[in-house]
């Protein structure tokens, strides 16, 4: 790149990193309020609520780049054409490739970006957020017991637990059955854990003792060094893992298992999901060029450029929109994956064929002669 050339570049590399920031907070802001419900559901502490949100951010920034990339090239291009910046660098006989090569290059940079984020990134962070969203939920302890109040287990049973650590240990346990017609019994303990083999739960008290009323109003008291009160009545099968698509390599969804195609019903998610992954990208580079069509198009305008933009932004718009209709379709029918790539392409050729078209011709002015009869 010449100077001039690189100074534009640097004009739209710190907008365009300025957007992404923002989106991404927005992103992690509208991600967060989707996981309150693991602090207040699940009582868990602040760093598994901050983890779980944070690997959901690499697939949502990679979703919003395109979108921070528009928005960087029009305010950028909108200042420098303001400047006169633009018209001085082509009155000085810059050519329109060589105004249009720092958009490009940018957007090419995005474009492999955005590539390694869908094929490494997103995988990785989903899985180790598939992982720990199935510990949270395999937690018995965590979905039935909220420290320091008493919980109502089941019709008939209360659990009270002053604290529970980070291993699921709890302290001072206090539980009331009542399920007997004829008699109640309580329990209470100085520590318990909630254990799980198979499909049986059981908490198990340490040093601890019961109090129970017979039908006939006596009061029976004993003390136990371990005891296990059975949870199979409250708590479910535990849930298989597995691994979606948005969670898999593009190997694993280019040649799916024939687990993955049996739970699934056959390939076409999967294959759409891969051809999402490749083309998703593309839209860095059509909405760069869509954006920089409404300032390189055509010739200068003095009364400015608010009507261009209001067209780039709605051909921006429904160019995703019919990319996210094709990644729909394809999950049904694998031939409209190639649609999936044909809609960023001819985004950018159009957005092409719009900076190159021709300028129309003036009419030019009937001569004068300067002499008189």
């Amino acid at each position: 790149m010449i100077l001039v050339q690189r100074y534009f570049f640097n004009q739209l590399l710190w907008p365009f990193l300025t957007a992404t920031a923002a989106f991404a907070g927005l992103a992690l802001l509208t991600q967060s309020l989707s996981n309150v419900d693991l602090v207040s559901g699940y009582s868990e502490t602040a760093l598994t609520f901050v983890k779980v949100t944070a690997l959901a951010l690499p697939h949502l920034t990679a979703l919003l780049v395109p979108i921070a990339l528009f928005v960087a090239v029009l305010s950028s291009l909108n200042r420098l054409t303001s400047d006169s910046e633009l018209v001085i660098a082509s009155a000085a006989g810059m050519s329109r490739f060589g105004l249009l090569s720092p958009v490009m290059r940018l957007g090419v940079y995005v474009l492999i970006a955005n590539l390694a984020v869908n094929l490494l990134v997103q995988p990785v962070a989903y899985r180790e957020m598939r992982r720990s969203l199935h510990t949270l939920r395999s937690d018995v302890a965590a979905s039935l017991v909220t420290p320091g109040a008493f919980s109502q287990l089941g019709q008939g049973v209360t659990i009270y637990a002053r604290e529970r650590d980070r291993d699921g240990r709890m302290q001072d346990i206090l539980i009331h059955d009542s399920r007997g017609q004829d008699e109640a019994s309580t329990y209470s303990a100085r520590e318990g854990v909630v254990v799980r083999a198979g499909d049986r739960s059981a908490m198990v008290l340490i040093d601890g003792n019961l109090q129970q009323i017979d039908s006939a109003g006596e009061l029976y008291y004993a003390n136990f060094d371990r005891y296990e009160f059975d949870l199979g009545e409250f708590v479910g099968p535990a849930d298989a893992m597995f691994f979606k698509e948005s969670d898999r390599y593009l190997h694993e969804l280019l040649w799916p298992s024939a687990a993955e195609v049996a739970r699934t019903g056959g390939p076409e998610r999967a294959w759409a999901e891969a051809h999402y992954r490749l083309s998703g990208p593309l839209y860095n580079l059509a909405f760069a060029l869509i954006a920089a069509a409404c300032f390189l198009a055509g010739d200068h305008s003095r009364m400015g450029y608010g009507r261009r933009v209001m067209i780039a932004v709605s051909a921006g718009l429904a160019l995703r929109l019919a990319g996210f209709a094709m990644q729909s379709a394809s999950a049904d029918d694998a031939a409209m994956n190639l649609a999936q790539y044909l809609v960023p392409i001819g985004g950018m050729i159009g957005a092409l064929a719009v900076i190159y078209w021709p300028a129309r011709a003036r009419p030019r002015r009937p001569q004068t002669n300067g002499a008189s009869a």
